[in-house]
């Protein structure tokens, strides 16, 4: 059951003036046809390469920035970037360390792994400051899903000149964990074996990536858009990832609880497009940040991937993006 949230401010979409892509019509020719204008590259961050993917409009000042969530990659988000992009916003999109074609911190490249969830955003700050930045755009947008919403609200809470707006999309503000989160966080510290001779241990019960049936899946409603999704990481076996790390759990228990206040207290403004029938994030945790600047809009219909539901619940989020970005153009 999700607690009805009608902040003053919250943007009411109206998909009529706003054209998205279908589930109907997943890798149109219009799309692909996008994809081969996208530049992938890399950087470094020490020994680390971070790959990244952009696309410049050339006929916008505006640009948003993309922080995905834990496992994925740039890939995953053609469709968005298409959406976005048709919009008039020039788009980059960063693969954490660890997970999709950025390094991977481990001997096991199927974990998900961080030391310190800090180096999450020293990693999107560097990008930002040597990628971004430098383009010298007018208007700088940050769209950040799950674990990204988190990064990116931690960024903005270090960095609160960089971006006119965020919007995140079921953002990780807590963790639906089976019991308390002071336990599980005390017993994730305790069997982490990061600093031993054993190096980084997955959670109990974790282990490498594994392919699951559209009929199991607690992601989204869209057989066509999971299909494809599955379609993807199948084609590109490089950008899988398993369960976490005992050391990313706690980790990301701290992160996840900081990002609450950070959040409520923000100088930017913040959109929570909130996924209303979300097993994978804490929804209530959510409901806390709420406050200042930072309004939630719940998502009817929607599973933790908002942007891979179908169309009635996807076009609401996107739409109701559009718009508060919109409202907070120069």
């Amino acid at each position: 059951m999700s607690i009805a949230l009608e902040p003053q401010t919250a943007p009411q979409p109206d998909n009529a003036d706003i054209v998205l892509s279908s589930e109907q019509n997943l890798d149109s020719t219009e799309q692909q046809a996008m994809w081969s204008q996208v530049t992938e590259s890399v950087i470094k961050n020490g020994d680390i390469s971070l790959a990244y993917s952009f696309i410049e409009h050339p006929k916008s000042r505006k640009a948003i920035v993309i922080s995905s969530g834990r496992i994925e990659s740039y890939i995953k988000y053609r469709e968005l970037i298409f959406d976005l992009y048709r919009q008039g916003y020039s788009i980059y999109a960063l693969d954490h360390r660890g997970q999709g074609l950025s390094s991977r911190t481990t001997d096991n490249p199927q974990q998900g792994h961080i030391d310190r969830f800090e180096t999450y955003i020293d990693d999107f700050a560097h990008f930002i400051e040597t990628v971004v930045k430098p383009k010298g755009y007018r208007d700088l947008f940050l769209v950040g899903h799950s674990m990204g919403g988190t990064i990116g609200t931690l960024y903005m809470e270090r960095h609160p000149d960089t971006f006119r707006a965020a919007a995140f999309s079921a953002p990780m503000y807590g963790i639906k964990l089976p019991v308390g989160r002071r336990f599980i966080r005390w017993l994730a510290r305790l069997l982490d074996t990061t600093d031993s001779n054993k190096g980084p241990n997955y959670i109990l019960g974790g282990g490498d990536y594994e392919s699951v049936e559209f009929a199991k899946n607690d992601l989204t409603h869209s057989q066509l858009r999971y299909e494809n999704y599955k379609k993807l990481y199948q084609q590109h076996p490089q950008v899988q990832v398993g369960s976490p790390t005992n050391r990313w759990l706690h980790e990301s228990i701290d992160a996840a609880h900081r990002a609450i206040s950070a959040a409520r207290n923000s100088p930017v403004p913040i959109l929570i497009l909130q996924a209303d029938e979300d097993t994978v994030v804490d929804n209530f945790a959510q409901y806390h940040a709420v406050g200042g600047l930072c309004q939630l809009l719940n998502i009817p219909k929607a599973r933790h991937e908002v942007y891979m539901e179908k169309d009635e619940a996807r076009n609401f989020a996107v739409s109701a993006l559009l718009k508060f970005l919109a409202s907070h153009h120069s």
